[in-house]
């Protein structure tokens, strides 16, 4: 079995893949200078990005005004995000957002190109100094 550190055996790069950013920002009340919490992180596919974001807005349910409550559920649960997976599997940027007690919540997934780079070709070539 090969040891973690050993690098593996060189392969082709392969052609880029694409992958969805993630973002989920918290304002701290509707004024845009307003403190923010950012959240980020990256999904394989569309439907794990929106997947990510639905269960995001569905933990806030309990703490929503009912006209966003309403929103809420049109969203995640009556086609709204089918919509959002659509958009991402053309390439398409897509969002979502809601006001919760005052703070006002946004998430946003956007593609974007994974390439396959062999770690070792990253590392600097040690015979330049002949």
């Amino acid at each position: 079995m090969r040891q973690p550190w050993q690098p593996s055996q060189p392969r082709q790069p392969g052609p880029p893949l694409a992958a969805f950013w993630c973002e989920r920002v918290v304002y701290e009340s509707f004024d845009p200078d307003s403190g923010a919490d950012i959240s980020r992180c990256s999904m394989p596919t569309p439907a794990e990005a929106i997947h990510a974001i639905r269960l995001d807005v569905r933990a806030l349910m309990d703490m929503l005004a009912p006209i966003e409550r309403e929103r809420a559920l049109s969203w995640t649960g009556h086609g709204g995000s089918v919509g959002a997976v659509a958009a991402l599997h053309r390439g398409e940027p897509c969002g979502f957002s809601l006001s919760s007690e005052g703070r006002w919540v946004e998430w946003t997934v956007r593609p974007y190109l994974v390439f396959d780079v062999h770690h070792t070709s990253l590392l600097p070539r040690a015979s330049l100094r002949n």
